[in-house]
């Protein structure tokens, strides 16, 4: 795949026509995967006059998602769940314990 200038020099663009797959770049932003994308769009990418509206409308929809999420990724994401949990715990039994000091009678309990 080479890389094709885009007409407003802020841009460019690759793909490969066996797979369908196009990459996007504009300036000041990471290189962007599509997959099949057919050709007649990649060629209406290339002739366009504005093409950064033409890729947001018609291509940015149909953006591959990154690959997976390695395992560095993954633990801080199960991290933040335990402690999101404790947290929930320990706000539910503060939250239904009023105090260690209540004493409740027997008709407050009844009348509940």
């Amino acid at each position: 795949m080479e890389w094709a200038a885009l007409k407003s020099n802020q841009g460019r663009a690759a793909y490969n026509a066996e797979t369908g797959d196009l990459r996007v770049k504009f300036s000041g932003s990471a290189a962007v995967r599509h997959a099949d994308i057919p050709p007649h769009v990649y060629q209406n990418l290339l002739e366009t006059n504005d093409p950064h509206f033409y890729y947001q409308y018609y291509i940015a929809p149909s953006r591959v998602s990154p690959a997976r999420r390695g395992p560095i990724s993954m633990i801080s994401y199960g991290l933040k769940l335990v402690l999101l949990l404790a947290t929930c715990s320990l706000l539910m039994a503060t939250d239904l314990d009023p105090g260690h000091d209540v004493i409740f009678e027997e008709s407050q309990l009844r009348s509940n």
